[in-house]
């Protein structure tokens, strides 16, 4: 795995522990999603992950270096990004300039642009249009090219389909799908879970800030616990 968390424990306080050890693990070109109720600590591992929290304990590997511990600037030079839930790009500016400032750490910005422009045909064919001319779904898509330009190797997402209409959210998860067959790991966060256990190798649910359960998209969608507690009783 290039990706390894294990037993990691914070918050935004000493006395505010929200994750009480939880481990996870990703691996180029797969998809991992983190579910659980609001409160279990999804998010808040994400930002554990890039440096974003004053206080983490437990250990963090990406291609075999220890990274936790690390200013948010060091972990991105790793090539690992992170794309918030919201304001994630910038819509007075077009496309292209939303990719250039995406590449503001990196050598060969221009190649990057390039390259993702290949990835993401919508946005070449758009690039001299503003951000606010895109709907939703695509500024989303926008925001995961931004970050594409410095994170080459590991994505992290958090709620990337929040808000969107279940063609767009579909479109999106399909996206992601794409981005991991590039050999990128992924690890997303979500609360849509029928469409992120669709979409993702394998998931782990948290519960209170703990690991609850993990294994493949399939086998917790078909899990009837599983399916009562985060499905509402749907089968995958």
């Amino acid at each position: 795995m290039i990706f390894s968390a294990e037993e990691i424990t914070g918050g935004y306080s000493r006395a505010d522990q929200i994750l009480k050890g939880v481990t996870i693990s990703a691996d180029l070109g797969e998809t991992v999603a983190i579910l659980g109720p609001n409160g279990a600590g999804k998010s808040t591992f994400l930002k554990a992950v890039m440096g974003l929290l004053p206080r983490v304990e437990g250990t963090i590997y990406f291609d075999g270096r220890r990274i936790d511990g690390l200013r948010p600037k060091q972990v991105v030079e790793h090539g690992i990004g992170f794309v918030p839930q919201e304001n994630n790009v910038f819509p007075s500016l077009s496309i292209h300039e939303n990719l250039e400032i995406g590449g503001y750490l990196t050598s060969d910005t221009q190649r990057r642009i390039e390259e993702i422009f290949d990835c993401f045909p919508l946005l070449a064919k758009r690039r001299a249009e503003a951000a606010r001319a895109l709907s939703g779904g695509q500024r989303q898509i926008l925001a995961m090219a931004i970050t594409m330009v410095h994170a080459s190797r590991m994505l992290l997402l958090d709620e990337p389909s929040a808000g969107l209409a279940p063609k767009a959210a579909g479109e999106l998860f399909e996206t992601i799908r794409q981005i991991a067959g590039c050999s990128i790991a992924v690890i997303l966060v979500e609360q849509n879970a029928l469409a992120a256990l669709k979409t993702c190798d394998r998931a782990y649910i948290l519960s209170a800030g703990s690991n609850h359960i993990t294994g493949t998209g399939t086998e917790l969608a078909n899990d009837p616990n599983i399916r009562e507690t985060f499905l509402g009783g749907r089968k995958y």
